[in-house]
């Protein structure tokens, strides 16, 4: 085991010797990882005590991991009598989420670099009593300080994509001792349970609980409020509205050429742009003006927008706002293979109809949920603007997507009662 920590530390460094030049000119020119990189190094890193209670360290790497946490986190707190709830993330994004849906932890940290030398000393000082991994990212040195503390580790939300799956099968004895540190296996689906069995995981361990996102209680405008946010965003009675979530490069470019076709015919629609990574905000804003395309950030909402066809939000934490605006959504992240999908149902519990691309291989589990509930279309991106175009002239057909994509919700829920079920007996063992 200590060869392994060893070999394993030593590829670290040299992974990060090899992307330093990378890293170095996302920091200083292109301004990333400013609040995160010298924490994740253990630079000023907060002190984490629990006293006499219990602590529980979730771990969501991202945005979609920590809206997922925000369920089961409530249970925790309940069940657990108010323990020490530590979020850690590794992006910027993830970790600017984690506060805003889950308020109530007691600290929001990023998660450091996993050598040994940096996250040894870390784990030690918390000595969790539970470590939570949402969804996937699993790291050597993390799982293994927590489980020689005598921490128990759980997978809930589990997953696991094609190329980690891959990646995996290459390194068995590294696969079969990582996973070996955790305890409890609580997957989305059967899908993913037969993915993690084909790496030697005990089926004993696993159990198939379904999606923690779709136990979410998503915030809801009052009548109210969706006056006023129309107002704010100078909505008129005759604009409909398509907002393009969770975009990547390319995709805004992609779906803005199909936008040109759709504005032939409808000229009246106006297009809400929400990048996945803030850091992007700048580039949607330059591709705009070379496409002379009138738009507004929303930043700047409040100035006169002109007739703008375009709102680019250029802030976190508004997508499902701007979903609840929404006549259709398109749901990115699915126009582009090196992505392969973000959360499409999110629209639906809004009663918004749902367009998606073919690139879906992350998500495999929604895209069934969506056919079979008819609560939304996979179109690929050359008849996407033909798809608009149908789904915008006839509001029944809408109202009627989106009517499935809200009893899908209904039927869906219990993930978060599920996995508790079989953390719950863990626990007591464990005391």
């Amino acid at each position: 085991m200590m060869i392994l920590s060893f070999l394993y530390d030593s590829m670290l460094c040299l992974l990060a010797l090899l992307s330093l030049p990378k890293v170095s000119y996302d920091y200083f020119i292109k301004k990333k990882y400013q609040q995160s990189l010298a924490r994740r190094l253990g630079f000023n890193f907060p002190l984490i005590t629990k006293g006499e209670r219990r602590l529980v360290w979730i771990h969501a790497v991202s945005v979609g991991e920590a809206k997922a946490a925000t369920s089961l986190v409530k249970t925790l707190r309940t069940q657990l009598h108010d323990p020490v709830i530590v979020i850690s993330s590794v992006t910027e994004a993830g970790h600017a989420e984690a506060k805003r849906s889950i308020p109530q932890a007691d600290y929001h940290i990023y998660l450091p670099v996993d050598l040994a030398f940096i996250i040894r000393p870390i784990m030690k000082r918390a000595a969790p009593d539970l470590v939570i991994l949402v969804e996937t990212d699993f790291w050597y040195n993390f799982l293994k300080a927590a489980k020689d503390l005598g921490s128990l580790i759980v997978v809930v939300n589990g997953k696991i994509s094609e190329r980690s799956f891959q990646r995996f099968l290459k390194i068995p004895y590294f696969t079969h001792k990582l996973f070996s540190f955790i305890d409890l296996f609580c997957l989305q689906s059967k899908h993913y349970y037969e993915r993690f069995k084909a790496l030697g995981v005990d089926p004993h361990k696993m159990q198939i609980t379904g999606n923690l996102k779709f136990d979410d209680e998503y915030p809801r405008f009052t009548a109210e409020q969706h006056a006023a946010w129309k107002k704010r965003f100078q909505i008129e009675e005759i604009n409909q509205i398509v907002v393009l979530g969770s975009s990547h490069d390319p995709e805004e470019k992609m779906i803005l050429e199909q936008m040109k076709i759709v504005w032939e015919e409808l000229p009246h629609v106006k297009l809400i742009i929400v990048p996945r990574h803030p850091e992007r905000f700048n580039e949607v804003a330059r591709l705009l003006e070379k496409e002379f395309i009138s738009y507004v950030r929303f930043s700047q909402i409040d100035q006169p927008v002109n007739n703008a066809k375009v709102i680019l939000i250029d802030a976190m934490g508004l997508l499902r706002k701007c979903y609840q605006l929404a006549d259709l959504a398109i749901v990115a992240g699915s126009y582009t293979a090196r992505v392969g999908g973000h959360n499409i149902l999110e629209p639906s519990w809004y009663g918004v109809p749902v367009l998606y691309g073919p690139y879906m291989h992350s998500q495999p589990e929604l895209v069934e949920l969506m056919e079979d509930y008819k609560a939304g279309r996979q179109v690929d991106i050359n008849h996407l603007s033909h798809e608009m175009i149908v789904l915008l002239k006839d509001s029944q057909l809408r109202q009627s997507i989106g009517a499935n994509g809200v009893r899908m919700f209904k039927d869906i829920k219990g993930a978060t009662q599920k996995t508790w079920n079989f953390i719950e007996p863990l626990i007591k063992k464990n005391a």
